[in-house]
């Protein structure tokens, strides 16, 4: 063997150092804590400054600004230092889209425990969200206090939601899950999802409307113009609007919602407090109402459906409403309600005015249903204990009238408007 094949090995710091260099720069990086104000002296000031999947940590107090995080600040989280201590609030005149935070873009960002307060600056069109995700964006909003999303004082256009994932009105599309916050003092609505390709998870929340209000209709929780979510336990009442001659506000709304399941809420005190219409659903595509608690209507009815097919309503109590318990509309179709419990409702507990080959003469099939009361002479009740038939008729037909004027198409924004079911658009 040649002796110069296999020289000598000699060790070298400089190389073992840049070995060392490469080996961990080459790993995860770390992410920094950037802490306001003692690093920075503004939310927006820390957010331009950080990079993706950074930390902002918030001290108690009072910060006057609109907060954008846009594209490419990725897994950003915001966090007030000590809950809801740290307040962002909603300066005098705002701009762009008018949002108090805005996620713009970037992907799953947290937000998480502040209180992020207006009211806008005047009246109106003010303010429209305390927290707004769009342009593709994502985000987590958790264990905060949004309040006061209004003009001032509180006014008839349809403007302040409290969070909004996407806006079909716009084109904007966002994605977001929403848990554990307290949303109150909105004026237009609490929750909004809205537009195709928008999505979100909605869950243990409380929403908490101003009604009975004369100034405008508003809605707890929206899903809607082809939007998806899973809206689950949270508390969502006193949306209603005075006075309350017919339907306005709703605990939530589905109106041309794509593929919703709406499960385990408590609504109540509310115009109508659950309301579906233009839903159309299929197997890939399934809107579903199970196992909610409704009650204590103060217009209409605990559940309502509207210009719908497919839908399937089943395993609630809806009881102690001012009309229905369950309202089902003459333009539907192939829906099909079960296993609800409807008591002591102000005119039926069970409503359905469509015609078909379906339970009843309906053009629904309705299955197991305990109740009391119906306008199909006892047919729709499980238990065999409705109106007689003529008595039953007479009085869905005066009802129905009402509601074919609560539900007619929107008017433009004002206080005439809010006496119309209608979504934030």
């Amino acid at each position: 063997m040649h002796p110069n094949l296999f020289p000598s090995f000699r060790f070298s710091p400089l190389a073992a150092l840049c070995a060392v260099v490469v080996l961990f720069s080459s790993g995860p990086l770390v992410a920094a804590t950037l802490k306001v104000p003692s690093q920075y002296p503004s939310i927006q000031a820390a957010v331009t400054a950080a990079s993706p999947g950074d930390n902002i940590v918030v001290s108690p107090g009072t910060w006057v600004e609109q907060v954008v995080i846009p594209a490419g600040k990725d897994k950003l989280t915001l966090k007030s230092e000590k809950p809801l201590q740290a307040i962002i609030k909603a300066p005098p005149v705002m701009v762009g889209i008018k949002a108090i935070v805005q996620v713009d873009g970037a992907q799953n960002v947290k937000i998480q425990a502040f209180t992020i307060a207006g009211p806008g600056g005047g009246n109106p069109d003010s303010i429209e969200f305390g927290v707004f995700v769009g342009n593709n964006g994502s985000a987590t909003i958790q264990q905060n206090h949004i309040t006061d999303i209004r003009d001032n004082p509180l006014g008839g256009t349809q403007n302040g939601i409290g969070v909004g994932i996407g806006r079909a009105s716009t084109g904007q599309v966002g994605t977001g899950t929403v848990q554990n916050n307290m949303i109150d003092n909105y004026q237009k609505g609490g929750v909004e999802v809205s537009g195709i390709g928008s999505s979100a998870k909605i869950q243990n929340n409380t929403v908490t409307g101003a009604g009975p209000t004369t100034a405008i209709a508003q809605n707890g929780i929206q899903v809607s113009d082809g939007a998806t979510a899973q809206v689950s336990n949270n508390d969502v009442s006193g949306n209603a609007y005075t006075p309350q001659t017919v339907a306005s506000a709703t605990g939530i709304l589905l109106f041309n919602p794509g593929a919703v399941t709406v499960e385990n809420n408590d609504v109540s005190a509310d115009d109508v407090n659950i309301f579906v219409q233009g839903a159309t659903a299929t197997q890939s595509a399934p809107v579903t109402v199970r196992n909610n608690h409704t009650s204590g209507a103060v217009t209409l009815d605990g559940i309502d459906l509207y210009t719908s097919t497919g839908v399937e309503i089943s395993n609630n109590t809806s009881e102690n409403n001012a009309a229905d318990g369950i309202f089902v509309n003459s333009d539907t179709s192939n829906n099909l309600l079960k296993n609800n419990k409807l008591t002591n409702n102000g005119a039926f507990d069970a409503q359905d005015n469509s015609v078909g080959a379906g339970t009843c003469g309906t053009a629904n099939t309705w299955q197991n249903n305990k109740c009391q009361t119906d306008n199909r002479g006892g047919c729709l009740c499980h238990n065999g204990g409705g109106q007689n038939a003529s008595t039953a008729d007479a009085v869905g037909a005066d009802d129905t009238a009402m509601r074919n004027t609560a539900v007619a198409a929107p008017n433009p924004a004002g206080p005439a408007s809010a006496r119309k079911v209608q979504p934030f658009r």
